[in-house]
């Protein structure tokens, strides 16, 4: 089944537009500014049927990695119990990869509603947009980290996607920090390093199984010259009659603000796939366009490195495991080359460097 884009007319955009607005103020949210309290508990009000997570990933200057998730529960069991866990991947600069999750007790969790405020056993977040503090504990690693905004806090739109006509089920972003930079002491091994380095938090909840809407995923985020970029397709499964859609997400801005964040434009090309772990498969290039009256905006992720794979079936169980018996969904990450060409009526450059991106793929 072949996805279709959702045309990219003004007419379009406008009713994209003027519908972001209306969820917006029905939200209790303002255009353009993302406050506080956002990056606070949002499933405070319905745990039970709400998963959530605060997610932070660092690349280090020595060339090593860390990526720390602070969970309520699995995303993959949103109707289940309140299972607080906490999720780190380490690698070194060699390849060499570390991953744990530690999960905990209801009673070992707590989260403020009004900002970042989060304890999972022994491991706490706190932030307020422009600046966050993680203490982690786990499997032997500990970790302190000052990470300090360096690009607008965004959300897109209402920040919110609903998959059903009575916007019941829904997954739900917002972007705290698309870039920023870090200062961290870390012990493992029995020794202590001092690092620093860039940073990338966002922040997601939902009430759905995203497996039963999504088909899979595309999301990346680079930081290269004076530019920030995040950049999202979302695939939905087949809707009778109206078949699959792409969902496209885009963020572009300097230090200062937001150059655009206009979705309904951006478009993708794959080519060269090749099999990957878990019978999927990925492909070798991605190029990313951008078109507008105001002109054009192109990117590409060539060479692409997998750093990651992980089988995301490990956490069904119970119905949800029976329901989705036939499937094998896995999580791909990856870094790449990445090559940003802007031709916009105020704006002219071309830059290089490189992107970190992931395949999420639920079918």
């Amino acid at each position: 089944m072949t996805a279709h884009d959702i045309p990219n007319t003004p007419e379009n955009r406008e009713k994209f537009a003027q519908a972001g607005r209306e969820q917006m103020a029905a939200l209790g949210l303002k255009e353009g500014t993302v406050e506080v309290w956002e990056d606070g508990y949002r499933a405070a009000d319905s745990p039970a049927d709400t998963f959530e997570w605060w997610y932070f990933d660092v690349q280090f200057d020595d060339g090593s990695t860390l990526v720390v998730t602070y969970s309520n529960k699995p995303h993959t069991d949103p109707s289940g119990p309140i299972t607080p866990q906490v999720l780190l991947i380490r690698q070194q600069a060699d390849g060499t990869s570390h991953r744990k999750v530690d999960s905990f007790t209801e009673a070992d969790f707590a989260a403020s509603t009004a900002k970042c405020d989060v304890r999972v056993g022994p491991n706490t977040v706190t932030g307020d947009l422009d600046t966050y503090v993680l203490h982690v504990e786990v499997d032997g690693v500990v970790a302190d980290l000052e990470i300090t905004r360096g690009a607008p806090s965004w959300r897109p739109g209402a920040g919110v996607s609903y998959f059903d006509s009575s916007k019941q089920h829904y997954l739900a972003w917002v972007v705290p920090v698309p870039y920023g930079t870090v200062t961290a002491t870390i012990t493992e091994d029995g020794e202590t390093k001092q690092l620093t380095g860039s940073a990338y938090h966002d922040h997601n909840w939902g009430n759905k199984l995203m497996g039963s809407f999504l088909d899979y995923w595309y999301w990346g985020r680079a930081h290269v010259g004076d530019y920030t970029l995040v950049y999202v397709r979302m695939t939905t499964k087949g809707m009778f009659p109206v078949g699959q859609f792409n969902l496209p997400t885009f963020y572009l801005a300097t230090k200062d603000a937001v150059i655009t964040d206009e979705l309904l434009p951006l478009r993708l090309e794959t080519t060269g796939a090749v099999d990957g772990p878990g019978h999927q498969t990925y492909p070798t290039k991605l190029e990313w366009t951008w078109e507008t009256e105001r002109g054009g905006i192109a990117f590409t992720a060539t060479n692409p490195k997998l750093i990651e794979a992980l089988d995301m079936a490990e956490g069904r169980h119970g119905i949800g495991k029976l329901l989705h018996a036939g499937e094998h969904p896995m999580y791909y990450d990856f870094n790449a080359d990445f090559e940003l060409t802007i031709d916009l009526d105020d704006l002219k450059d071309h830059v290089v460097g490189k992107t970190l991106y992931e395949k999420m793929m639920f079918r």
